[in-house]
Protein backbone atom coordinates (compact mmCIF):
# COMPACT_ATOMS: atom_id res chain seq x y z
CA UNK A 1 0.00 0.00 0.00
CA UNK A 2 2.64 2.14 -0.49
CA UNK A 3 1.00 4.36 -3.06
CA UNK A 4 -1.64 4.78 -0.23
CA UNK A 5 1.15 6.56 1.90
CA UNK A 6 2.10 8.45 -0.98
CA UNK A 7 -1.53 9.71 -2.03
CA UNK A 8 -1.59 11.10 1.76
CA UNK A 9 2.04 12.27 2.14
CA UNK A 10 1.48 14.59 -1.34
CA UNK A 11 -1.14 16.66 -0.04
CA UNK A 12 -0.01 16.96 3.13
CA UNK A 13 3.50 18.55 1.94
CA UNK A 14 1.48 20.60 -0.38
CA UNK A 15 -0.72 22.18 2.36
CA UNK A 16 3.06 22.72 4.60
CA UNK A 17 4.32 24.55 1.04
CA UNK A 18 1.23 26.82 1.00
CA UNK A 19 1.70 27.35 5.16
CA UNK A 20 5.44 28.50 3.98
CA UNK A 21 4.52 30.63 1.00
CA UNK A 22 2.41 32.17 3.36
CA UNK A 23 4.84 32.81 6.33
CA UNK A 24 7.51 34.18 3.54
CA UNK A 25 4.91 36.97 2.04
CA UNK A 26 3.70 37.79 5.35
CA UNK A 27 7.11 38.43 6.96
CA UNK A 28 9.72 38.99 4.11
CA UNK A 29 8.54 40.30 0.82
CA UNK A 30 6.82 43.17 0.85
CA UNK A 31 5.41 42.41 -2.51
CA UNK A 32 4.39 39.43 -3.91
CA UNK A 33 4.89 40.17 -7.48
CA UNK A 34 8.60 39.52 -6.83
CA UNK A 35 8.04 35.90 -6.33
CA UNK A 36 7.81 35.03 -9.77
CA UNK A 37 10.92 35.47 -11.37
CA UNK A 38 12.56 34.06 -8.32
CA UNK A 39 10.90 30.81 -8.55
CA UNK A 40 11.18 30.50 -12.18
CA UNK A 41 15.18 30.07 -11.71
CA UNK A 42 14.40 27.56 -9.09
CA UNK A 43 12.21 25.78 -11.76
CA UNK A 44 15.34 26.07 -14.08
CA UNK A 45 17.41 24.36 -11.65
CA UNK A 46 15.22 21.47 -10.38
CA UNK A 47 14.18 20.67 -14.13
CA UNK A 48 17.92 20.62 -15.43
CA UNK A 49 18.55 18.19 -11.59
CA UNK A 50 15.14 16.14 -13.13
CA UNK A 51 16.60 15.74 -16.70
CA UNK A 52 19.88 14.51 -15.12
CA UNK A 53 17.89 12.21 -12.70
CA UNK A 54 15.21 10.88 -15.63
CA UNK A 55 18.07 10.01 -17.91
CA UNK A 56 18.60 12.88 -20.38
CA UNK A 57 14.81 12.43 -22.21
CA UNK A 58 14.40 14.08 -25.70
CA UNK A 59 11.26 15.25 -26.19
CA UNK A 60 9.49 15.49 -30.08
CA UNK A 61 9.12 19.08 -31.09
CA UNK A 62 5.12 18.58 -30.73
CA UNK A 63 5.52 17.24 -27.24
CA UNK A 64 8.14 19.82 -25.91
CA UNK A 65 6.23 22.57 -27.37
CA UNK A 66 2.94 21.31 -25.42
CA UNK A 67 5.35 20.55 -22.57
CA UNK A 68 6.37 23.92 -22.07
CA UNK A 69 3.24 25.58 -22.79
CA UNK A 70 1.65 23.88 -19.54
CA UNK A 71 4.99 24.88 -17.94
CA UNK A 72 4.51 28.82 -18.88
CA UNK A 73 0.43 28.24 -17.67
CA UNK A 74 1.25 27.39 -14.82
CA UNK A 75 3.90 30.49 -14.49
CA UNK A 76 1.13 32.94 -15.41
CA UNK A 77 -1.16 31.38 -12.71
CA UNK A 78 1.22 31.51 -10.28
CA UNK A 79 1.48 35.27 -9.89
CA UNK A 80 -1.79 35.49 -9.33
CA UNK A 81 -1.64 32.61 -6.64
CA UNK A 82 1.12 34.60 -4.75
CA UNK A 83 -1.23 37.94 -5.07
CA UNK A 84 -3.98 35.89 -3.75
CA UNK A 85 -2.54 34.48 -0.67
CA UNK A 86 -1.19 37.22 -0.18
CA UNK A 87 -4.41 39.06 1.16
CA UNK A 88 -6.69 35.97 1.82
CA UNK A 89 -6.43 33.49 4.73
CA UNK A 90 -4.45 30.08 3.60
CA UNK A 91 -6.69 27.68 4.35
CA UNK A 92 -9.71 29.53 2.00
CA UNK A 93 -6.96 29.38 -0.79
CA UNK A 94 -6.77 25.69 -0.21
CA UNK A 95 -10.00 25.33 -0.56
CA UNK A 96 -10.60 27.75 -3.49
CA UNK A 97 -7.92 25.60 -5.54
CA UNK A 98 -9.64 22.95 -4.88
CA UNK A 99 -12.01 23.96 -7.96
CA UNK A 100 -9.14 22.43 -10.88
CA UNK A 101 -11.33 18.92 -11.14
CA UNK A 102 -14.38 20.94 -12.02
CA UNK A 103 -12.38 22.90 -14.34
CA UNK A 104 -10.38 20.01 -15.84
CA UNK A 105 -13.53 18.13 -15.96
CA UNK A 106 -15.09 21.20 -18.13
CA UNK A 107 -11.81 21.49 -20.47
CA UNK A 108 -11.90 18.13 -21.00
CA UNK A 109 -15.08 18.18 -22.62
CA UNK A 110 -14.63 20.90 -24.33
CA UNK A 111 -11.33 20.70 -25.87
CA UNK A 112 -10.78 16.38 -25.59
CA UNK A 113 -14.89 15.33 -26.33
CA UNK A 114 -14.83 13.28 -23.08
CA UNK A 115 -18.44 12.63 -21.83
CA UNK A 116 -19.45 13.74 -18.61
CA UNK A 117 -21.54 11.49 -16.70
CA UNK A 118 -24.82 11.73 -14.24
CA UNK A 119 -22.20 11.10 -11.51
CA UNK A 120 -19.86 13.90 -12.64
CA UNK A 121 -22.50 15.92 -12.85
CA UNK A 122 -23.51 15.50 -9.90
CA UNK A 123 -19.76 16.18 -8.12
CA UNK A 124 -19.37 19.21 -10.23
CA UNK A 125 -22.36 20.76 -8.37
CA UNK A 126 -21.25 19.77 -5.04
CA UNK A 127 -17.92 21.54 -5.48
CA UNK A 128 -19.02 24.67 -7.39
CA UNK A 129 -22.07 24.51 -4.42
CA UNK A 130 -18.98 24.47 -1.55
CA UNK A 131 -16.72 27.38 -3.48
CA UNK A 132 -19.79 29.52 -3.48
CA UNK A 133 -20.92 28.90 -0.03
CA UNK A 134 -17.34 29.81 1.14
CA UNK A 135 -17.09 32.71 -1.36
CA UNK A 136 -20.62 34.64 0.13
CA UNK A 137 -19.46 37.01 2.34
CA UNK A 138 -21.02 36.36 5.66
CA UNK A 139 -19.38 38.75 8.15
CA UNK A 140 -15.64 38.13 8.27
CA UNK A 141 -16.23 34.51 6.84
CA UNK A 142 -16.35 35.24 2.77
CA UNK A 143 -13.84 35.55 0.34
CA UNK A 144 -13.83 38.83 -1.54
CA UNK A 145 -13.93 39.56 -5.11
CA UNK A 146 -10.45 40.42 -5.02
CA UNK A 147 -9.01 37.42 -3.86
CA UNK A 148 -11.98 35.29 -5.26
CA UNK A 149 -10.88 36.42 -9.32
CA UNK A 150 -7.51 35.61 -9.25
CA UNK A 151 -7.72 32.44 -7.83
CA UNK A 152 -10.67 31.75 -10.47
CA UNK A 153 -7.99 32.47 -13.04
CA UNK A 154 -4.93 30.33 -10.90
CA UNK A 155 -7.45 27.36 -11.27
CA UNK A 156 -8.57 28.25 -14.99
CA UNK A 157 -4.68 28.19 -16.17
CA UNK A 158 -3.17 25.32 -14.07
CA UNK A 159 -6.58 23.16 -15.22
CA UNK A 160 -5.96 23.83 -19.00
CA UNK A 161 -2.21 22.51 -18.37
CA UNK A 162 -3.61 20.17 -16.77
CA UNK A 163 -5.63 18.80 -19.90
CA UNK A 164 -2.66 19.87 -22.45
CA UNK A 165 -0.79 17.62 -21.06
CA UNK A 166 -3.10 14.72 -21.86
CA UNK A 167 -1.75 15.28 -25.71
CA UNK A 168 1.55 14.35 -24.85
CA UNK A 169 0.52 11.47 -21.29
CA UNK A 170 -1.48 9.51 -22.59
CA UNK A 171 0.48 6.15 -21.80
CA UNK A 172 0.47 7.22 -18.36
CA UNK A 173 4.00 8.34 -18.69
CA UNK A 174 5.25 11.21 -16.82
CA UNK A 175 8.47 11.15 -15.68
CA UNK A 176 9.90 12.08 -19.52
CA UNK A 177 7.91 15.09 -19.56
CA UNK A 178 8.69 16.75 -15.94
CA UNK A 179 11.99 18.68 -16.91
CA UNK A 180 10.63 20.17 -19.68
CA UNK A 181 7.56 21.35 -17.77
CA UNK A 182 9.94 22.97 -15.60
CA UNK A 183 11.80 24.91 -18.45
CA UNK A 184 8.34 25.87 -19.58
CA UNK A 185 8.01 27.41 -16.18
CA UNK A 186 10.63 29.00 -16.07
CA UNK A 187 10.25 30.46 -20.17
CA UNK A 188 7.36 31.84 -18.90
CA UNK A 189 8.85 33.40 -15.55
CA UNK A 190 11.26 35.26 -18.33
CA UNK A 191 8.57 36.34 -20.37
CA UNK A 192 6.38 37.76 -17.20
CA UNK A 193 9.59 39.47 -16.03
CA UNK A 194 10.43 40.90 -19.78
CA UNK A 195 7.02 42.18 -19.97
CA UNK A 196 4.95 43.08 -16.97
CA UNK A 197 6.74 46.11 -15.85
CA UNK A 198 5.24 46.00 -12.28
CA UNK A 199 6.82 42.42 -11.71
CA UNK A 200 10.19 43.41 -13.02
CA UNK A 201 9.95 46.66 -10.81
CA UNK A 202 8.80 44.63 -7.54
CA UNK A 203 11.52 42.36 -8.30
CA UNK A 204 14.34 45.05 -8.47
CA UNK A 205 13.00 46.75 -5.58
CA UNK A 206 12.74 44.28 -3.01
CA UNK A 207 15.46 41.34 -4.49
CA UNK A 208 18.38 43.38 -2.28
CA UNK A 209 16.16 44.00 0.58
CA UNK A 210 15.39 39.92 0.72
CA UNK A 211 17.20 38.33 3.66
CA UNK A 212 19.67 35.81 2.05
CA UNK A 213 18.42 33.14 4.53
CA UNK A 214 14.38 33.94 2.92
CA UNK A 215 15.57 32.85 -0.80
CA UNK A 216 17.15 29.92 0.79
CA UNK A 217 13.61 28.77 2.26
CA UNK A 218 12.38 29.94 -0.93
CA UNK A 219 14.25 27.48 -2.82
CA UNK A 220 14.16 24.73 -0.16
CA UNK A 221 10.38 25.21 -0.31
CA UNK A 222 9.96 25.17 -4.31
CA UNK A 223 11.72 21.54 -3.91
CA UNK A 224 9.66 20.50 -1.92
CA UNK A 225 6.94 21.75 -3.85
CA UNK A 226 8.61 19.55 -6.51
CA UNK A 227 8.93 16.74 -4.29
CA UNK A 228 5.33 16.41 -3.62
CA UNK A 229 4.38 16.61 -7.20
CA UNK A 230 6.54 13.52 -7.82
CA UNK A 231 4.65 11.59 -4.91
CA UNK A 232 1.92 12.75 -6.35
CA UNK A 233 2.66 11.26 -9.72
CA UNK A 234 4.50 7.81 -8.03
CA UNK A 235 1.25 7.54 -5.98
CA UNK A 236 -0.78 7.49 -9.41
CA UNK A 237 1.79 4.78 -11.04
CA UNK A 238 1.49 2.36 -8.07
CA UNK A 239 -2.46 3.01 -7.56
CA UNK A 240 -5.53 4.33 -8.76
CA UNK A 241 -5.67 7.46 -10.43
CA UNK A 242 -9.24 7.99 -9.04
CA UNK A 243 -8.36 7.27 -5.75
CA UNK A 244 -5.06 9.39 -5.90
CA UNK A 245 -7.74 12.06 -6.76
CA UNK A 246 -9.92 11.79 -4.32
CA UNK A 247 -7.31 11.51 -1.23
CA UNK A 248 -5.52 14.66 -2.69
CA UNK A 249 -8.87 16.47 -1.70
CA UNK A 250 -7.98 15.81 1.70
CA UNK A 251 -5.16 19.03 1.77
CA UNK A 252 -8.22 20.93 2.37
CA UNK A 253 -9.07 19.18 5.54
CA UNK A 254 -4.98 19.35 6.01
CA UNK A 255 -5.39 23.31 5.67
CA UNK A 256 -8.60 23.94 7.94
CA UNK A 257 -6.29 22.23 10.53
CA UNK A 258 -2.69 24.13 10.07
CA UNK A 259 -4.64 27.58 10.00
CA UNK A 260 -6.34 26.90 13.26
CA UNK A 261 -3.33 25.39 15.09
CA UNK A 262 -0.85 27.91 13.16
CA UNK A 263 -3.38 30.75 14.00
CA UNK A 264 -3.13 29.97 17.95
CA UNK A 265 0.69 29.41 17.95
CA UNK A 266 1.65 32.05 15.55
CA UNK A 267 -0.85 34.65 15.74
CA UNK A 268 1.08 37.58 14.49
CA UNK A 269 1.79 35.67 10.78
CA UNK A 270 -1.58 33.50 10.36
CA UNK A 271 -4.60 35.17 11.09
CA UNK A 272 -7.42 33.13 9.96
CA UNK A 273 -10.70 32.99 11.60
CA UNK A 274 -10.90 30.12 13.63
CA UNK A 275 -14.31 30.93 16.01
CA UNK A 276 -16.36 27.75 16.07
CA UNK A 277 -18.88 28.77 13.88
CA UNK A 278 -16.07 29.57 10.98
CA UNK A 279 -14.11 26.56 11.42
CA UNK A 280 -18.20 24.15 11.26
CA UNK A 281 -18.85 26.03 8.29
CA UNK A 282 -14.98 25.56 6.57
CA UNK A 283 -15.68 21.75 7.44
CA UNK A 284 -18.74 21.37 5.81
CA UNK A 285 -17.56 23.19 2.83
CA UNK A 286 -14.13 20.57 2.85
CA UNK A 287 -16.39 17.54 3.66
CA UNK A 288 -18.86 18.71 0.69
CA UNK A 289 -16.18 19.47 -1.68
CA UNK A 290 -14.52 15.68 -0.85
CA UNK A 291 -17.38 14.38 -1.83
CA UNK A 292 -17.74 16.08 -4.83
CA UNK A 293 -14.41 15.32 -5.92
CA UNK A 294 -14.94 11.64 -5.09
CA UNK A 295 -17.87 11.93 -7.51
CA UNK A 296 -16.15 13.73 -10.55
CA UNK A 297 -13.32 11.26 -10.63
CA UNK A 298 -16.01 8.22 -10.94
CA UNK A 299 -14.53 7.24 -7.68
CA UNK A 300 -18.22 4.89 -7.66
CA UNK A 301 -16.79 2.49 -10.24
CA UNK A 302 -13.09 1.79 -9.23
CA UNK A 303 -12.10 -1.30 -7.93
CA UNK A 304 -10.59 -0.51 -4.48
CA UNK A 305 -9.56 -4.66 -3.91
Amino acid sequence: MNWLIFALLAPLIFTVVNFVDKLILEKHIRNPLMMSPFVSVMAFINGTILWVLTGFPVLSLHDTVIVMFTGLLTAFGAVLYYRALATAETSKVIVLIQMQPVMVLTLAFLLLNETITGQQLIGFVLVLGAVIALSVRKGMGGVPASTLIPLLAVNFLWSLAVVLFKFVAEDGEFTRFLAYESWGLTLGGLLIYLFVPPVRRAFHENIRQVPRRTLGVIAINETIFLAAKLLTLAAVALGQPALVSVLGGTQVFFGIVAGWVLTVIAPTVYKENITRAELLRKGAVAVVLFIGIGFITNIGSVNVG
